[in-house]
This record gives C-alpha cells, structure tokens and sequence, in this order.
C-alpha cells in the first residue's frame, strides 16, 4: 500500500496522487467513508471521459467532415482501397 500526504490547500486539505493511480486532472472522485477508510471512487470519472471520447468522435458527421467510399477510391485507391 503507498502513502500519500495531507496537505492544507487554501481552507481544505488535499493529498497528491501519484500518475499511476488512473485520475486525470480535472477529474471529480466521489468518496465514501468506511470506518477508518476514506474510499475514492474513479468510475464515474472514467464514465466521463469514455462519453467525451464518443461525443466528440461524432462531429466530423455533425459538420460533414467526413469521406464517401467513392472519395476514399479515388484518393487511395491506387494503395488498395476498392469496393
């Protein structure tokens, strides 16, 4: 088990994570208290960022940026592609 240390960061307290532990800045954690253990909780915040990957994979159709079969033959097919 690694140690992190409590920090006073303004009026709160905070603890660095090392970049091996998965959270990504930015990220919101929900926590729970169970006994004397305070548990993070990133699936939420995995959630989040698999939504985002899939959002924005759609937006090249959302401003028509995007090829047909035919302009794809016509750009490469000479390197194999064909219908």
């Amino acid at each position: 088990m690694a140690k992190v240390k409590v920090r006073k960061i303004g009026n709160s307290l905070g603890v660095l994570l090392p970049k091996e532990s998965g959270v990504q800045e930015g990220d919101e954690l929900e926590y729970t208290h169970e006994g004397e253990k305070i548990i993070l909780d990133t699936q939420e915040a995995q959630n989040a960022r698999v939504r985002e990957i899939v959002e924005n994979s759609f937006k090249d159709f959302e401003t028509g940026n995007v090829l047909t079969e035919d302009d794809m033959v016509r750009i490469f097919g000479k390197y194999g592609w064909h219908k």
